[in-house]
This record gives C-alpha cells, sequence and structure tokens, in this order.
C-alpha cells in the first residue's frame, strides 16, 4: 500500500493516507470543529480511519481522553504511525476492534464519519479500502443503538451524514434523544446541502464538566 504523509491546519497536524484509498478531507475537519469540547471529557471517535478527527481534537484540547475505533487494520496502522508524529495535547489512543463488539466504553461525546452509503445504492469498488469507508456494514437503526449503549446518560453526539437521508437518521434519533439539530451544509447558498453535521443530545439538561472556551 502506497501512502503520503498530509498536512492538515496548515501543519499543525499530519496524517498518513493510502494514496489510493480513503483521503480524509474538509469533512472530517468540519466534523471535528463542530464539536462542544468539555474539561476531563471521555471522547470515542467510531471509524476513526486515518485518525483525523481524534488527532484534531488531541492536538487542540488538553485533558481529554479520546479514544478512536477502526475495524479496518490498515486504517489502522495508519493512525497509530500518525500518533507518533504529532505533538498533542490530550491523551489519544488507538484500538483495532469493530464497533459492533464495543459494548461498554462509556463515553461523554461520541464522534463518527463513517461510510453511509446503504448496500448496493452505489458502486463498489475493487479497491477494498474505498469500500470499507463508503459502505455501510450495520444498519443505521443498529448503528444508533450501538451508540446509546457506549453513551453516558447526558451524553452527546455527532455525525455527518448525507443530506438525502436526513429524514431517517432525525427519525431515529428522535427516538432516543432529548435534543436534536441539523446544520446542512453547501458550497454555495444556491446549491441545495448534499450533506448535514447533526448534534443529538440525549439529556436536556447541561453537561456537568465545564466547556472551554
Amino acid at each position: 500500500m502506497e501512502i503520503s504523509l498530509d498536512n492538515f491546519l496548515d501543519g499543525k497536524i499530519k496524517i498518513y493516507q493510502p494514496k489510493n484509498g480513503y483521503r480524509a478531507g474538509l469533512d472530517a475537519i468540519l466534523l471535528a470543529s463542530s464539536l462542544k469540547v468539555f474539561n476531563k471529557c471521555k471522547i470515542l471517535d467510531i471509524g476513526s480511519g486515518t485518525g483525523v478527527i481524534s488527532l484534531f481534537i488531541a492536538s487542540k484540547y488538553k485533558n481529554v481522553e479520546i479514544v478512536g475505533i477502526e475495524k479496518n487494520f490498515k486504517y489502522y496502522s495508519l493512525s497509530k504511525k500518525s500518533l507518533k508524529i504529532n505533538k498533542l495535547k490530550s491523551k489519544i489512543k488507538f484500538l483495532h476492534k469493530d464497533f459492533k463488539s464495543i459494548v461498554n466504553m462509556k463515553s461523554d461525546i461520541i464522534v463518527s464519519n463513517p461510510p453511509w452509503f446503504k448496500k448496493n445504492s452505489t458502486y463498489k469498488s475493487k479497491n477494498s479500502l474505498l469500500n470499507d469507508a463508503k459502505i455501510e456494514s450495520i444498519k443505521l437503526d443498529l448503528w444508533i443503538k450501538k451508540v446509546l449503549i457506549n453513551l453516558n446518560s447526558k451524553g452527546e453526539y455527532y455525525t455527518i451524514f448525507p443530506y438525502r437521508r436526513i429524514k431517517e437518521i432525525i427519525n431515529i434519533l428522535k427516538i432516543h434523544f432529548k435534543s436534536v439539530k441539523v446544520y446542512p451544509l453547501s458550497s454555495f447558498k444556491s446549491i441545495p446541502p448534499d450533506k448535514a453535521i447533526i448534534f443529538a443530545k440525549r439529556s436536556g439538561k447541561e453537561c456537568s464538566c465545564h466547556e472551554y472556551d
């Protein structure tokens, strides 16, 4: 597998990525930037890929514990490689696991930028790295239930999601979360959004930890 070392945030973090496969871009940075990170919070990054979201958070905030979960060994290996070369302010570790096997990793914040294309709804590439990054391996309702199992009672969930499926995910989230907010994303005002950042909170009460300024 050929890889490249790429700069993000003007070189504040450096990420090893496959030259042929999923390559993180603006989506991951926008999602990571949207998090309301709290002091001493535990953050779970599901489908962490090459580690962009986790490394972004760890480089920006102190006193935060971050765990990245990635089932694809090649992506996981690259995230471990990137972890060694970045100067980070918070604790971070990456685990080579399938999210379906995670049952008791209680977190204050869960974030995910996973594959959201349904099976048979998009072109299947000969490149397995691209397929793992695009095509969902677990149905959306089951995914949200797995999120809930690993989220604290006052926890928050952030994801970025195709806008054409927005009603589907909102209907599921409203069953389990007290508050759900949608932030549509579009490159131009004249063009309808194709994605949205979604924020969901289990409790209407404020988190007991202190938010960063």
